[in-house]
């Protein structure tokens, strides 16, 4: 599939998703398409590419008949709530991507977050999993020391997550259990001749649910967290939550308590204290006698 029919697709999502559930009729999508392209909009062309974006995106644009005109929406599905987060994240940037060729100016003015991982190996590893195959490659952690050689994996490729600015492989490396290794940390990265497909009650999704980013430890136990947020950072955590096991238990004009189901794993403390004097632990005491300890000994070095 090429860029430009990708490209041609992500516009028609836009314009037809910003009608709402009123809609668009094809005349109207005709000339906007010929502002941006110069050239006419098939009716065939139009409706095949109604059809494709439902293949690709699983995103169903439907017409509303009425007496004079058709209009045409996206059903029940205007805000993409159905959408996986993948497919969201791959509109946002190809959006971006379009509206970036024709505005030309703007690049310069759009700043994006670098991800550190290798596009080569993101290439590399969606073939091998696209495949049914396992992979090989060396990695070194960034706990090893500079001159410490790099270990050899020869893995069943699971799932990848992005997870602060990072790409993830989680995969399964002889009889261990599942790990994440990330991307920018691999070289070598092979693909090889062994089938791999993996269990067909496996979710990655669901393997992640009680995780608050990477860290998927299985013996830390997921149980009911409670922060206090102040009334300022709770605006933020309502718009973005932390985690979407997030609930609003108590709402107050000063601070509000937020719920949370997951693994209390050193990513979720880090989180925690980057937040700093805007969060407070209320349960377990398990935890937020951890936090102290670590504020505690921040406290200790910066004084």
């Amino acid at each position: 599939m090429t860029k430009d029919l990708i490209r041609k697709y992500i516009w028609l999502i836009d314009h037809i998703q910003k009608e709402g559930m009123e809609g668009v009729t094809y005349a109207d999508i005709a000339q906007r398409w010929k502002e941006y392209t110069g050239t006419p909009y098939a009716k065939r062309s139009f409706h095949n590419h109604i059809n494709a974006v439902y293949e690709l995106f699983g995103i169903e644009i439907k017409c509303l008949k009425g007496k004079n005109l058709n209009r045409y929406y996206i059903s029940d599905n205007s805000d993409f709530k159905d959408i996986s987060g993948f497919k969201n994240w791959l509109l946002d940037a190809m959006s971006l991507s379009c509206a970036l060729e024709v505005k030309e100016p703007l690049k310069k003015r759009i700043l994006l977050e670098e991800v550190p991982s290798g596009r080569e190996n993101l290439t590399d590893i969606l073939e091998a999993m696209g495949n049914g195959k396992t992979l090989t490659f060396t990695y070194k952690a960034f706990w090893m020391d500079g001159d410490k050689e790099s270990t050899f994996y020869n893995v069943e490729p699971y799932a990848l997550k992005m997870f602060k600015r990072r790409w993830y492989l989680l995969a399964k490396y002889g009889d261990g259990p599942l790990k994440t290794y990330a991307l920018d940390r691999m070289s070598n990265i092979d693909e090889e001749f062994n089938n791999f497909t993996p269990p067909e009650d496996f979710d990655a999704e669901e393997f992640f649910s009680t995780c608050f980013g990477i860290i998927s430890d299985q013996k830390v136990e997921p149980e009911i967290i409670y922060l206090k947020v102040d009334d300022f950072q709770a605006k933020y955590l309502r718009s973005l939550p932390l985690h979407h096991s997030q609930k609003e238990v108590e709402r107050t004009n000063d601070y509000t308590v937020f719920s949370y189901y997951l693994r209390p794993s050193f990513d979720f403390v880090q989180e925690i204290l980057h937040h700093g004097e805007t969060m407070e632990v209320l349960k377990p005491e398990s935890l937020r006698a951890e936090v102290a300890r670590i504020a505690r000994v921040m406290a200790e070095r910066n004084s």
